[in-house]
């Protein structure tokens, strides 16, 4: 059974680079993190980017598996965790840096809405499939 993917390039590209970010991050945290995660308590914010690293993995393979009911279930896992993880960082950048963070938590909440929409259209999808 095939589930029709609704997905764009835009898509893909967003999950790509956040994930980008992340193994960037944790490869060299003092000199990439943003200093949101800096602001982490040791080692909450290594933590968050091997999370968001785990988690944009698990939609990329899923995104690249698309044509499989498997793929479309691994995507819907990993935006889920991606919008918890953003909508996380935006909490923490908001309550941390305050104001100055308001136009990048602004992109990281809508960064989360969309993987959480997605999340959801892929839900009401694979449930219009089933029958």
């Amino acid at each position: 059974m095939t589930i029709t993917s609704t997905r764009n390039p835009f898509e893909t590209l967003i999950v790509a680079a956040f994930g980008l970010y992340c193994c960037a991050g944790l490869a060299a945290f003092d000199t990439v993190a943003t200093t949101t995660l800096r602001g982490y308590p040791v080692p909450f914010g290594h933590v968050f980017l091997a999370v968001g690293l785990v988690t944009c993995s698990v939609a990329l393979t899923g995104i690249i598996r698309a044509a499989t009911v498997k793929g479309v279930l691994w995507e819907r896992a990993g935006l889920t965790g991606l919008a918890g993880v953003g909508f996380a960082y935006a909490c923490w950048g908001l309550g941390t840096t305050g104001v100055r963070a308001l136009a990048f938590c602004l992109f990281l909440f809508a960064m989360a809405a969309a993987a959480a929409w997605r999340a959801v259209q892929i839900s009401r999808a694979r449930k219009v499939a089933l029958g």
